[in-house]
């Protein structure tokens, strides 16, 4: 049995244009995953879920058939406010520029399992709320898709920062951290 790997910190602050500062930091309880065969198939939505502290309360398996290339499009939300919130409207409309997600395989499906064709910042660099999942075909395998949600902070010089980035590299208080980093579960069959 696999055992989902977590690391998990608040959503990026929220500056609405009359508030005058800061904004409240946002929470992330749910994360989803929609996946849907190209060229037909019904889609798969894997969730993780997350309580108001951040600590992984589950993470669906991600299913995938080998050969296949999937359209996928994320979504976070805060699931404690009424009605919930999806968070992706500021991270791909408000603040494209200052946001990254990466997509990472490991453990038995890494090297088969690839995120390709990421929608992109006005600066035409790799957004990736919506992307192309990639499941090569061979033997069936397990393993994990890193999740990791990049903020860029004032400090950072954009778009390089942002462009020369990767998924597992160290936060850096005030410049680059993670708003969002876990894994799902992962079926190649």
């Amino acid at each position: 049995m696999f055992v989902a790997s977590f690391v998990f910190l608040s959503a990026c602050d929220s500056v609405e244009p009359d508030d005058g500062g800061g904004g409240d930091q946002e929470l992330i309880t749910l994360v989803s995953l929609v996946l849907t065969p190209q060229g037909g198939g019904a889609a798969e939505t894997v969730e993780a879920t997350f309580d108001e502290a951040g600590v992984l309360l589950s993470a669906d398996t991600i299913e995938l058939a080998g050969g296949t290339n999937y359209e996928a499009a994320i979504d976070l939300r805060n699931t404690l406010v009424n009605p919930p919130e999806s968070i992706i409207p500021e991270v791909r409309d408000e603040e494209p520029e200052a946001h990254r997600f990466f997509y990472e395989a490991e453990g038995g499906v890494a090297g088969r399992v690839t995120a390709i064709d990421f929608d992109e910042d006005p600066n035409g660099d790799p957004l990736g709320t919506t992307f192309v999942l990639v499941a090569s075909g061979g033997v069936p395998a397990a393993g994990q898709l890193r999740v990791v949600l990049r903020h860029y902070e004032e400090d950072a010089t954009l778009p390089d920062d942002k462009r020369s980035d990767t998924a597992l590299a160290p936060e850096v208080p005030g410049v680059v951290e993670n708003d969002v980093n876990f894994v799902f579960p992962v079926q190649i069959n």
